[in-house]
Parts: C-alpha cells; structure tokens; sequence
C-alpha cells in the first residue's frame, strides 16, 4: 500500500507579518500552490493509494474562490486516487466553510465530526479513519477513543492535534494526546499534522508522523521542508520516506563582523549563502560583534549588491562600532582604568601570541562591563 502524507500547506496564508516587501506575499502564496501542486502530480505518478491530509491545508479565514478552485481542479487531476482530508484548527470543518459549502471531486472525502468516523477504499483492503476541528479550537478529543476492527484489512488514520513530548516550544497544543494513546492496535499508520517539522514518533506497534508544511512559513521554519512517502508491506511493516519539498527556503544565518577591513568581504561571504542550484532562498542575517564604521556605513550598499541572488534578504545590524580604546582609557573610571592598564600591557607584550590573548581579555572585559556577548573564539573554547 502507497500513501502520501502531506499537513499544514495553510494556503492563502499571510505573509505580512514576516516584514516583507509588498508583493513578496503573493510570490509565497503562489509557491505553497506550486509545491502541492508537484506532490499531488507525484501521487499519480508513483502512483499512491491515498493522499492523507491531516489538517490546515487551507488558512479558511482568508481562502480565496480562486485558491478553492485550484484545489478542486488539482484533486480532479489524479482521479482515481481517493483524497482524504482531517480538518484542522486552522481550516476547521464549519458551517460556511469551503469544505462545507463546495462541490468536491468524487475522491474527496473530508472528515465532518469531531469525533472518529471511517471509509473503506473501494477497490483496495485500506480502511482510513479521521476527524475534523469543528472551531479553532475543537469541541472534544477524539484521540485515545479510535477502535480498529481485526478485519484484515490496513488500517491507516489522520489527524490533527499535538503530541505531549514533542510539543514545540511556543507553538500553541490543540487535540493535545500522548502517543501511547494514539497507538491503538490493529492501526498500522497515523498521519498527523500541526507540527510544521516532519518528525517520527517512534517506538509504539503504530507508526506514527508529522510529516511536517511541505514548506516553510516563516523565518522561525528555517531549512528545506518534506512530505512523506509511505509503503505498507503485506506484513504490515511501514516504512516512511522523507521528500524535500521546499521551492523556497528560508535560512537564518550569524555574522560576527569584527574580522572584516572592509565592505567587500561582507559581501563575498553573503553571496556563499546562495549555492547554486537550490531553492529560492529567504536569508535573514545576524550582523554581530565589532565592526568598522565604514562597512557599517555601508551596509545598506553591502544589500543591495547582493539582493537580487536572494528571494528575500534581510540584514539585522546588531553591531557595534570597533571601540576607541585611546579615549575609554582617558575615562575616571574603573572601566578606564582597567582599559589603561592592559592597553599598557597589549603594548609591552614580548611577542605577537601573547599580545593578542591581552588584545581578547581586554574585549572580553569590556563587554563584561557594558553587559555584552561576545562570540567564542579559538582560545576560550581551548581552556573551558
């Protein structure tokens, strides 16, 4: 038995809060359609048995006529091959809602009720079982209430909802369950959404996934994104299969600036981010530690130099200019004082080795009195 597993595609969604300039929305909109779009096209390739959409495949609030007949058409494209959506929090099964109101091809089956409800697969020993939110949040659990009949037949499930132990840090649960619950015997797959990394729960009779948004969202959803491709042999063993799925990727990367003369460097090393031959990249950079004031003064012509090689790029300057020690060390202060002194040092020092380990102490205690990070280099990592 062949399965694609897809959850959390949110097209239509908005991008507006993600700062990026006007337009750059409708490009990602319109990437999420490319990129469902090439995996339903490789469900009738492969060809799968079932498409599992377990939740948040349409952001419902903002879901355009235009976007609901691109789906009802690319759904029509692989018939035969029957489509089974669980709604989730984000496009919940409710009065008014495209899922309740349209025409769906004959292979769509869209889970109703907050509660499990199942279908045989005509033609094929599959039997798939799901529910659907009823609201944003939904009016009861179904999981840990599922029951599989010892028929013979494979028994696969999907639905939305949050694993306790894999519960991402801020991420809000919704339908929280424990795994051991989920794991009902005789269920030999259960595809789950709301997580947007794909991610195994491993080490229960049922296999269970997240197959994870087949792209991703946002800067907080860095790295290429996958759907699962899912093979149950006549023993019932299941075996998963990651598929990169991303057209665009977005990519967060840290910069300490304090070794750079000059703005050039900063931008050969931006243009690194940018291999060719991969997806679309959003980059977002942390420019971090000293810096000279001519490349800070420049780095608005660094960006636009480098720009076009990116979908989208965003510098965070979080710098600080290379520090006039000649002047500090003039203060009346214990910070002056401290700075005269192994200035004094960093001068006398007998060779070039141990000037620089004086030139670090005196970075790292002036950030130590103005409450700033600085990044571990070599020496420090040495001796912890």
């Amino acid at each position: 038995m062949r399965l694609i597993h897809t959850a959390d595609v949110h097209l239509d969604a908005s991008f507006a809060g993600a700062g990026m300039p006007p337009g750059l929305g409708n490009r990602r909109r319109q990437s999420l359609r490319d990129v469902f779009r090439r995996i339903m096209r490789r469900a009738a390739e492969w060809p799968a048995d079932a498409v599992l959409l377990p939740g948040d495949l349409l952001d419902t609030e903002r879901a355009s006529r235009d976007t609901i007949v691109f789906l009802r058409d690319t759904f029509e494209s692989i018939r035969p091959i029957p489509v089974f959506i669980a709604p989730g929090n984000h496009d919940p099964y409710v009065t008014g809602s495209p899922y309740a109101t349209e025409t769906w091809p004959a292979n769509v089956h869209i889970f109703r009720r907050p509660e499990w409800s199942s279908v045989e697969v005509e033609g094929l020993p599959l039997t798939v079982h799901g529910f659907a939110f009823d609201g944003p949040d939904i009016s009861m659990n179904p999981f840990g209430s599922l029951r599989v009949p010892a028929d013979g037949r494979i028994h696969v499930a999907a639905a939305h909802g949050s694993e306790r132990s894999r519960q991402p840090s801020g991420k809000k649960s919704y339908a929280p369950f424990d795994a051991a619950s989920a794991a009902v015997s005789g269920l030999q797959y259960l595809a789950l959404g709301h997580f947007h990394a794909m991610t195994p729960v491993p080490g229960f009779e049922t296999a269970m996934y997240y197959s994870g948004a087949p792209e991703g969202h946002s800067f907080g959803e860095p790295g290429p994104h996958h759907y699962l491709e899912v093979e149950i042999d006549a023993s019932g063993r299941v075996t998963a299969t990651p598929v990169e799925s991303s057209r665009m990727v977005y990519d967060v990367r840290t910069v300490h600036c304090a070794d750079f003369t000059n703005s050039g460097q900063l931008v050969e090393l931006l243009r690194g981010f940018a291999p060719e031959g991969e997806p679309g990249r959003l980059l977002r950079v942390l420019l971090q530690g000293e810096i000279q004031p001519t490349i800070q003064n420049a780095l608005g012509a660094v960006r636009d130099a480098v720009a076009d090689e990116f979908v989208f790029l965003d510098l965070v300057d979080e710098t600080h200019p290379v520090e006039d020690y000649a002047s500090l060390a003039r203060s009346n202060t214990t910070m002056g004082a401290f700075i005269a002194r192994i200035g004094q040092e960093v001068d006398d020092a007998p060779d070039a080795a141990r000037g620089a380990v004086l030139a670090r102490a005196r970075q790292v205690g002036l950030a130590a009195y103005r409450g700033r990070d600085l990044p571990i280099r070599g020496m420090e990592r040495d001796s912890a």
